[in-house]
Parts: structure tokens; C-alpha cells; sequence
């Protein structure tokens, strides 16, 4: 579900926020500690709890097929756990989500999973070490649709405060097709090399599986470097360059992606922090008859959020050149924006859209452009400290060259019940 870029922009710009950035250090505490290593070395709270899940719904194109589309009531089940635990030098999650639906036509039982961890420890005071690792199935998109908190670094819910903002990947091109499945691993290294300057490494790798037979599976490898420098207590400035490499499992083809850029974080206010990266992206793709061919792009990641202690807003859009099947490099143009906000005690309400255009000028796509349209809301009530219910309602629409699937409109009743920790 997640892109390759996504994975390794997380880790480094995680990693040297965390550690590194005063600016994060005000956005997490009004009275951060003088010495980074004490708050890194401060006592973690451990969190355990599982979300058990029922709902009926119906939707009008649930895997965004063409011409033979159906619409269906269905039943549903999902569980979502959370396990994260912590020490003075460290802290560790893993969430796993599955869910299952029975269609009441001829669509049948459908599943959809993801299963992430992430650790992060303090070596010294100027080294820190990170990983993180998962693995997903999904079906048709379905997964971008679901209100799923998968944080990119460890956090420990507090019982006081509504969550982080909701994080959301946007599937890549090929996610329509049917069913695909991803595995990845990467780890990496911020090393502080003076009382400004932070450098963070990071490198991994990521394999992709299809089950529609004209689409190749493919595993891709890449590193990350990046350097930041604190320019004040506000703003940090940095620059970076990322390689990825792709090979095929059907052919002798391959991709090379470089991405060199240029970094900026800064504390707009006590509530608004906003990021940004922006480069140019080498790509090529050599075929399995010897030719070649190569393109330039511009690459953007920027977001705006706004956190206080009942909303959580953040804005983002972003521009990346990616290795996809068909030994193809695509293009994603994503605009998007997730809101969460705890209107009283009982009741919250959240809120995610995005548009995603995804453009290939190579060969092997003959020059294909594809957008894809989602929306999704949920309002849920709390009926009693550990029972909770509420309503979830989506639309997605996928736009292409040629025919067009229906539009998925879709609404979902649900009762959710939760097992350990209240936070």
C-alpha cells in the first residue's frame, strides 16, 4: 500500500525530527528538557488494546470495476490491535489490522490486512537507530479508504488527548487491478555531528505481488541520505538524496529512480508546523532488449499541520516519480488533506480526502494518465467507556484513458467494542 518513497522519506525526516529538531521539541512539550538525551531517555508508557469492529453497509462499486460493476449490501467484521512498549533508550509498536466482508451477491467473502512495526533507540548521545517493517493486502484501494492510525514512529496514545492526525497512503497505480500484496523492511542511523547539524541514513527494500497474471511482481531496494541543520529553535534546513532500484520477476527489465533535494521544517506557531522538500528525480528504465529509456521530474513533499488538544489538521501534497509493474516509472501527483476533531467527551468526528494523478511517458504504458478520486468521513459516539458506535461514509472514483469504472459511493453502520488499554 505504501510507496518505496514514502517508507524512506518517513524514516529520515522521522528520525532527524525526533532527535534532532527543537522545533519538534516545542510542538510535544511546552517545557522540553535542556538536554535531548533526557527526554530521549525519559520513561515510556506502555499501550495494549485491540478494537473489535461490526458494521453493515452497502456500496455501489466496491472494487471499482468496469462494465460488470455491482452494487451490494454487506456484513463486516474487522479487529484492529496496538502493542507498544518502551524503555529509557527505546521505544517499539506493531498494529496489525484485518477485515472481512461478506457481500450479499455474488462477490463473496473479501479481506483486507496491514501489519506494521517500528523501533527507535537511543544509542548515545549522538547516535540513534531505527526500523520499521511491514506487510499488507489489499483489494481494489480498499485500504486508503479506512480510517487506520499507523503511526510512522512510535506513539503512546494519552488518554487525555484525541490522536494524531490520521496518515493515509494512497495506493499506487496498479492497486485497482484486484488484489495485491506488499512486504517491506528498512532500518537506518542520525548520527549528530555537531550541536547544529544532524546527518540520518537509512536503506531497505520492498517486494510487490499481484495476483492479476499481465501484471509482473517486482523488488525494489533503495537508500536514503539526508543532513539538517538547526537554523534556530523554529527551523531546521537540510538537503538529501535518495536512490531506489527495481528489478522484475517476468523479465530481465529494471528502473533506477535518483532524487537529490532540499529540505525545510519551521514552527509557524505554537500550533502550526509545516515541512517541505523539493528536488528534481532521475528516472530510467532499461528493457530486456537492451534499450533504454529516461525522463526528469520535479519531485515535491510538503504538508501543513495544525495540532491542538481536540483538532488535528494536516495538509499536504506531494509529487514523486515511482518504480510501478510493466518495468514502468509513474509519476504520482497527490493533493490531499485529513482532519480529525473531538467534539465533546462522547463524540468525534474525522475527515480525509485526496486526489491522485498518476501520469507514465513510457513505452510500456504508451504514455497513460490516471486519476483517482476519494473522499471519507466518519462520526462516532462513545456508549459507554468501552462500547462505542457510529456511522462511515466514502465515495472513490477512478478516471483513465478509455472506459471508466462506476463511481463507489458507499456508507457503513458500525459497533465497536475495545479490549485492554483505554487511551
Amino acid at each position: 500500500m505504501n510507496s518505496i518513497r514514502k517508507h524512506w522519506l518517513t524514516a529520515t525526516a522521522g528520525a532527524v525530527a525526533v532527535w534532532s529538531s527543537p522545533a519538534l521539541a516545542q510542538v510535544t512539550s511546552t517545557n522540553p528538557p535542556d538536554d535531548p538525551l533526557e527526554e530521549a531517555m525519559a520513561p515510556r508508557r506502555n499501550a495494549d488494546y485491540l478494537d473489535l469492529t461490526g458494521s453493515v453497509g452497502y456500496s455501489t462499486n466496491p472494487f471499482l470495476e468496469i462494465g460488470n460493476s455491482e452494487s451490494s449490501a454487506y456484513g463486516r467484521v474487522s479487529a484492529r490491535g496496538v502493542h507498544m512498549w518502551g524503555g529509557e533508550r527505546s521505544q517499539s509498536s506493531v498494529s496489525a489490522f484485518v477485515e472481512a466482508s461478506t457481500y450479499l451477491n455474488d462477490y463473496g467473502l473479501k479481506s483486507i490486512f496491514a501489519v506494521n512495526g517500528d523501533t527507535q533507540y537511543q544509542a548515545s548521545e549522538k547516535v540513534s537507530l531505527f526500523a520499521s517493517g511491514g506487510v499488507s493486502g489489499d483489494l481494489a484501494g480498499q485500504l486508503s479508504n479506512r480510517f487506520l492510525y499507523v503511526p510512522s514512529s512510535p506513539v503512546v496514545p494519552d488518554p487525555n488527548l484525541p490522536p494524531p492526525p490520521i496518515v493515509v497512503d494512497d495506493p499506487d497505480l496498479f492497486s485497482f487491478t484486484g488484489r495485491q500484496y506488499r512486504i517491506y523492511g528498512q532500518g537506518g542511523a542520525s548520527i549528530r555531528m555537531s550541536e547544529r547539524g544532524t546527518l540520518t541514513m537509512s536503506g531497505g527494500a520492498q517486494r510487490t505481488f499481484y495476483t492479476d497474471d499481465l501484471l509482473d511482481d517486482y523488488t525494489t531496494v533503495f537508500a536514503n541520505g539526508t543532513y539538517g541543520h538547526t537554523l534556530s529553535e523554529r527551523t531546521t534546513v537540510g538537503f538529501g538524496v535518495g536512490v531506489s532500484h527495481t528489478n522484475y520477476s517476468d523479465s530481465s527489465s529494471s528502473t533506477t529512480t535518483i532524487n537529490p533535494t532540499v529540505n525545510i521544517r519551521t514552527l509557524l506557531s505554537e500550533n502550526w508546523d509545516a515541512s517541505a522538500s523539493v528536488g528534481v528525480s532521475f528516472s530510467k528504465v532499461d528493457d530486456e532488449i537492451g534499450g533504454n529509456d529516461s525522463s526528469t521530474n520535479l519531485s515535491v513533499d510538503a504538508q501543513i499541520c495544525r495540532s491542538m488538544e481536540f483538532d488535528r489538521f494536516c495538509g499536504r501534497v506531494a509529487r514523486y516519480a515511482q518504480s510501478s509493474s510493466r518495468a514502468s516509472i509513474v509519476t504520482t501527483t497527490t493533493v490531499g488533506l485529513d482532519w480529525y476533531k473531538k467534539l465533546d467527551d462522547n463524540q468525534t468526528i474525522q475527515l480525509s480526502a485526496a486526489v491522485v494523478r498518476y501520469v507514465s511517458e513510457f513505452e510500456a504504458l504508451n504514455d497513460f494518465r490516471s486519476h483517482h478520486y476519494r473522499l471519507a468521513a466518519s462520526y462516532s459516539r462513545r456508549i459507554n467507556t468501552r462500547l462505542s458506535g457510529g456511522v462511515d461514509v466514502g465515495v472513490r472514483s477512478l478516471r483513465q484513458e478509455g472506459p471508466d469504472p462506476d463511481v463507489d459511493i458507499g456508507g457503513t453502520l458500525f459497533l465497536r467494542y475495545r479490549l485492554g488499554d483505554l487511551g
